[in-house]
């Protein structure tokens, strides 16, 4: 993706998409990065597996049959902590399947460097609005080692002022890291918000920033 591209206004919006309505409680968590929005109703068996990385523990949550992701955990130092965070999404007991294992080793390698791709047809996207998917596949197709305003992301939607849209979205990313909203931030280059903190964020982007894929 080119940089005429992603040319948009870099001033902060107010308005709201009416695709949805607007809480005050999504007020409150826009420009975000929570794992921990509701899941979809479940057909199948749902099971969590944790993984170490350089940066501490995440966790996939998956469903079985047919295999599909529901939830990515951004890293914690204290698997206790994270475990609690996995039960508060409702009941999972720990298991794995080749899939997963294979997305854990992708995770790993995104925390020593490597750049990562969202697998699309295993991320169970059935409870986002048209618009929400448009907002998470523009954001994934940000380039490692860059950022965008929310700004720049509501205008390549077609809403360019739709900023507290995109930042609620975000807010809900269920995919966190294989859907890289850590690298959205606000006009002004300060990180805004996000759920793992904003010194996660910084690390994160850093990280990518170092990356050989980010410098050739």
């Amino acid at each position: 993706m080119t940089s005429n591209q992603w040319a948009a206004s870099s001033k902060e919006c107010t308005a709201f998409s009416n695709e949805q309505p607007v809480t005050s409680n999504e007020q409150r968590i826009k420009n975000s990065c929570n794992p921990q929005s509701a899941i979809s109703n479940q057909q199948s068996p749902i099971r969590y597996h944790i993984c170490s990385t350089a940066f501490g523990y995440t966790a996939i949550l998956f469903q079985t049959e047919p295999f599909l992701v529901k939830r990515i955990y951004l890293p914690h130092s204290q698997k206790k902590i994270l475990k609690m965070q996995i039960q508060k999404t409702g009941p999972a007991k720990p298991g794995h399947t080749r899939a997963v294992l294979n997305m854990c080793k992708d995770i790993q390698a995104y925390f020593e460097g490597d750049p990562i791709k969202a697998p699309w047809k295993f991320l169970d996207i059935s409870g986002l609005t048209p618009l929400q998917r448009l907002v998470l596949e523009t954001v994934s197709n940000v380039p490692n080692g860059e950022v965008r305003s929310y700004g720049q992301i509501a205008a390549h939607v077609g809403h360019p002022r739709a900023c507290r849209f995109v930042g609620t979205t975000l807010a809900r990313n269920p995919f966190p890291i294989l859907i890289p909203c850590h690298r959205i931030v606000r006009a002004d280059g300060s990180p805004g918000g996000f759920y793992g903190g904003t010194d996660l964020k910084k690390r994160m982007l850093l990280l990518e920033k170092r990356s050989p894929a980010s410098i050739m």
